[in-house]
């Protein structure tokens, strides 16, 4: 993806998680779910954000796919140590983190569906130029 999609996902991401997390602490009047619908936003982005730098740096590099796996799987430890620690000082809450989650996973899903879209658009306006221009 190029730098503007990053940047759409990045400003909508901004833009609807704490709005999210203002809209569930009046909902549930918990400040942990809130502070979890954030927490779950900055994770699931600092994923999208890592993985997104991993594909980049080793694209087209021996054991490209060992190098992203690998990756990801410290990834995994290491929210998962983070989640757990956040556990044990009473601060975790599992709707919050979803909404977060779930938040970010959209705008990122809504952003790369309309970069595909654009793209394709580009690709059948150069086809059929070609195609004149063949003729």
């Amino acid at each position: 993806m190029d730098k503007e999609t990053i940047k759409k996902i990045n400003k909508g991401a901004i833009i609807l998680i704490p709005i999210l997390a203002v809209g569930s602490y009046l909902f549930w009047q918990d400040e942990i779910v809130a502070f979890n619908v954030i927490l779950g936003g900055f994770i699931s982005w600092l994923s999208l954000r890592e993985l997104a730098w991993a594909v980049k740096k080793f694209f087209g590099k021996p054991m490209f796919q060992l190098t992203v796996i690998g990756l990801s799987y410290l990834k995994l430890g290491a929210i998962f140590l983070f989640l757990w620690f956040i556990a044990i000082k009473g601060l975790f809450n599992i709707k919050g983190l979803l909404i977060g989650f779930i938040a970010t996973l959209i705008v990122s899903v809504k952003e790369a569906y309309a970069y595909i879209k654009k793209q394709k658009l580009e690709n059948l306006s150069t086809q059929s130029q070609n195609e004149r221009e063949d003729k």
